[in-house]
């Protein structure tokens, strides 16, 4: 083991067993061991630094590329999520889809569900909704919940397997844009994704997996894998719906059928659920009863940790606020859209999908730090290739300043009892990243101008 290899590996596993050291004495990583907790995490983003800089200069052996990420998450399987309790509400939601309960029915504490009592739901967050989750999340909810007990090292375990997924999933998406295997390294070791899964066993993981799953298949020659990139696609965006925004590049993969049957497997997940009492949902601004309900008061109601949206709000108000997000966003969809029909290779269509990610990140009115993971992912494609300048590292800047400030938003639970956002936290958060994004497009922009183009075409692209 090269000695830059084996002083990330020592800075992870520190920071890593300093985490599972404060769960073991305290039982939490939250309250007033927040602090503590987020500190280990900036060691743990320390030791990310230095593997990437050594991975780019000395490629690590693959065997170690892998070993060692997967240690950091078997440390984590020793704590019980604690950053978040949306695991409660899984295993919840998991065990009513066992019992034959249509998750969407009734709030948690509804006295109907008095005889499905299980002590995830006296854990479980927004006990005044019925479940927030789309179809395909509580699918795999309940397929957990019936294969294995119900507690969350369970979820965290089923996460983590879709994580390891994941990676698998991006090399194969690396070898299609011809770009360096090794730079898996980039999702692998990132804390953000290692903290928000093997801890905190969030969902996100399994969209991931299903959204890169719908894009290798995209790429596959072959009616089988053309034919079940749609419906792959549709799974993740019924499991929680950010994958939506990778549609503009999806659309000129997908002939018409494909698209269609995009659409009707969409339907087919969604429409049996709105047969019952609660239906929809989409006029329920109270109770979030309907397969759309909770979600309707989560837009409604819910704010945290946002930049623009924020300030916008603040300054216009929330409906005018609203609209202008909407427009920016449709905006950017329209021109990633145009953008992809001309894009003449994998690489650039890959690259094309950040653009959606990033107003989605930069615009939404609620960003909790693993919502960044799939922005993350779709970033690792834009590193440069054997003929591209380093400049284009620069892209990135933004974005994993973000994610190693986006745990500062932790702070907000300090106090059980009275949960408040810190000003500061937005600050250190936003300005500079916003900066940094403006600052790196123009720089890129130029630096791009220079560079050779003839690797971006390829045999595999199909023509718009």
């Amino acid at each position: 083991m090269h000695w830059g290899l084996a002083l990330a590996t020592a800075i992870g596993v520190l920071a890593y067993a300093g985490l599972v050291v404060i769960d073991q004495r305290h039982g939490t990583l939250r309250a007033e061991h927040v602090p503590s907790s987020i500190g280990w995490y900036l060691v743990a983003f320390g030791g990310f630094a230095v593997a990437v800089w050594w991975n780019e200069r000395s490629p690590i052996d693959r065997r170690w590329l892998w070993a060692v990420p997967i240690v950091f998450r078997l440390l984590l399987f020793t704590t019980e999520p604690t950053l978040s309790d949306d695991v409660y509400r899984y295993l919840w939601d998991g065990h009513l889809v066992t019992e034959g309960v249509n998750p969407y029915s009734n709030v948690i504490n509804a006295a109907e569900l008095d005889p499905y009592e299980i002590p995830a739901r006296r854990l479980a967050n927004n006990e005044n909704l019925s479940s927030p989750y789309l179809p395909a999340a509580n699918g795999v909810f309940g397929l957990a919940a019936a294969l294995l007990p119900s507690n969350p090292l369970s979820m965290q375990v089923v996460m983590t397997l879709f994580d390891l997924g994941a990676a698998v999933l991006i090399t194969k998406l690396l070898a299609i844009a011809q770009l360096p295997a090794r730079r898996v390294l980039l999702y692998l070791w990132n804390p953000l994704v290692i903290i928000e899964t093997a801890h905190a066993a969030h969902l996100d993981a399994f969209m991931i997996f299903l959204a890169l799953a719908a894009l290798v298949l995209a790429f596959k020659p072959g009616r089988p894998s053309e034919y079940g990139s749609p419906v792959v696609f549709s799974l993740a965006v019924l499991t929680r719906p950010i994958p939506l925004l990778l549609a503009p590049v999806l659309f000129w993969r997908w002939t018409w059928p494909q698209r269609l049957l995009a659409v009707a497997t969409s339907v087919a997940l969604v429409v049996p659920f709105g047969f019952s009492p609660a239906g929809f949902g989409l006029g329920d601004t109270t109770t979030g009863r309907g397969v759309f309900g909770s979600a309707r008061v989560y837009s409604q109601d819910f704010r945290f940790n946002a930049g623009i949206a924020h300030w916008l709000e603040n300054s216009i108000g929330r409906s005018a606020s609203g609209a202008i997000v909407a427009i920016a966003m449709a905006v950017v969809g329209v021109i990633t859209w145009l953008l992809a029909r001309r894009a003449a290779s994998p690489r650039a269509l890959l690259r094309l999908s950040v653009l959606p990610l990033i107003a989605y990140v930069t615009l939404t009115p609620v960003l909790h730090p693993w919502y960044l993971t799939i922005l993350l992912v779709m970033l690792i494609f834009a590193t440069p290739a054997a003929t591209e300048g380093a400049d284009r590292w620069l892209l990135l800047a933004p974005w994993f300043y973000l994610a190693a400030a986006s745990p500062l938003s932790y702070l907000t639970y300090r106090n059980p009892d009275a949960f408040a956002e810190l000003g500061w936290v937005r600050w250190v958060e936003w300005y500079p990243s916003l900066a940094l994004l403006v600052f790196t497009t123009f720089w890129v922009f130029f630096a791009v101008q220079a560079e050779d183009p003839t690797n971006e075409r390829s045999p595999t692209a199909r023509p718009g």
